[in-house]
C-alpha cells in the first residue's frame, strides 16, 4: 500500500507539472510581440515628451518610458494630441486618436497624407497598424507559415499589402506582412488580412469622415462638401469617385478653393 501511495503521489506531481508547463507554453504559443518603439508624444496641453512607447493590450493602453532601462508608466490616451514614431528619420510616422462620423468613440489612426483634405487610415487591428514595421507573428503562425510556405496556390491568395497613390505622386505600400495569420485547424492553412478604412479630415476640422460610396459620403460628410456645390453635384452625378482619393482631393482643391476664393 505504501508503494502504491508513493506511485500515486509521483503521478499526481508529474501530471500537475505537465499542465503547468503546457499552460506556460500555450501562452507563449499565442503571444504576439509588443516592443517599445522610439517616439515623440505631443500632448494637448502643448508639452512634448521623447522616449519609448509600447501599446500593451491595445492602442488605447499606451505605456511610456523616457529611457529603455527604466520602468514604464501608463498614459491616458485622451491627453495625447499625436504620436510621432521614429521621429526625425525617413520612417517617421504620425498617429492620433480622433473622433469620426461613424461613432461617438475615438479611433486610432495614422496620418498618411497632409493637405487641405488629409488622408488617415485605420485598421481592424489598430495596434498592428502601429507595429507594421515589425514581424509580430507568434509561434503558431510561424509554424503554420513554415508548413505551408511554397504552396503557390495558397500564397497567391494572400493580400500582403495595400498600395495607395497619393496626390503628391508618392506611392505608399501599407505593410500588412504580419497582419494575416495562418491556422493549423484540421491541417488547413488560412489567412486573414485586416480591413483598412480610409478617412478624410478637412483643414481646420477635428472630425474624420469615412471614405465610402458617393451617396453615403454626401449624406454623412456635409462639413466637407456643404460649402462647395460643384463637388456636391459631381459626387451626385458620379463624375468623381470618392474612392479615387488622389483625383478626388485634387479636384476638390481645384473647384472648391477656387469657388471659395471668388466668394471672398
Amino acid at each position: 500500500m505504501c508503494t502504491f501511495m508513493k506511485q500515486m503521489i509521483k503521478n499526481i506531481i508529474l501530471v500537475s507539472a505537465f499542465f503547468i508547463f503546457s499552460n506556460c507554453f500555450s501562452q507563449d504559443y499565442e503571444l504576439r510581440a509588443t516592443p517599445y518603439v522610439k517616439c515623440e508624444i505631443a500632448y494637448k496641453d502643448g508639452t512634448l515628451e521623447k522616449g519609448f512607447l509600447r501599446l500593451a493590450s491595445s492602442a488605447f493602453s499606451p505605456q511610456f518610458k523616457k529611457e529603455e532601462n527604466e520602468k514604464s508608466r501608463k498614459i491616458d490616451f485622451e491627453l495625447i494630441d499625436k504620436i510621432v514614431s521614429n521621429p526625425e528619420t525617413e520612417n517617421e510616422r504620425i498617429f492620433q486618436y480622433l473622433n469620426h462620423n461613424q461613432n461617438k468613440f475615438k479611433i486610432f489612426v495614422e496620418l498618411i497624407y497632409n493637405d487641405v483634405l488629409s488622408i488617415y487610415i485605420n485598421s481592424t487591428d489598430s495596434d498592428d497598424l502601429f507595429y507594421s514595421d515589425f514581424d509580430r507573428q507568434n509561434i503558431r503562425e510561424m509554424m503554420a507559415q513554415a508548413k505551408f510556405e511554397g504552396r503557390s496556390e495558397f500564397t497567391k491568395r494572400l493580400k500582403l499589402s495595400d498600395t495607395l497613390n497619393l496626390p503628391n505622386g508618392k506611392k505608399i505600400a501599407l505593410p500588412m506582412r504580419y497582419s494575416y495569420y495562418y491556422g493549423l485547424d484540421y491541417g488547413v492553412a488560412h489567412g486573414i488580412t485586416p480591413k483598412l478604412n480610409y478617412y478624410l479630415l478637412k483643414e481646420g476640422s477635428t472630425k474624420l469622415y469615412k471614405v465610402e460610396k458617393n451617396k453615403r459620403f454626401i449624406k454623412n460628410a456635409k462639413e466637407i462638401i456643404n460649402n462647395c456645390p460643384i463637388i456636391l453635384k459631381d459626387l451626385e452625378n458620379n463624375q468623381v469617385n470618392i474612392f479615387d482619393l488622389p483625383n478626388f482631393i485634387e479636384h476638390y482643391k481645384d473647384v472648391c478653393q477656387t469657388e471659395n476664393s471668388f466668394e471672398n
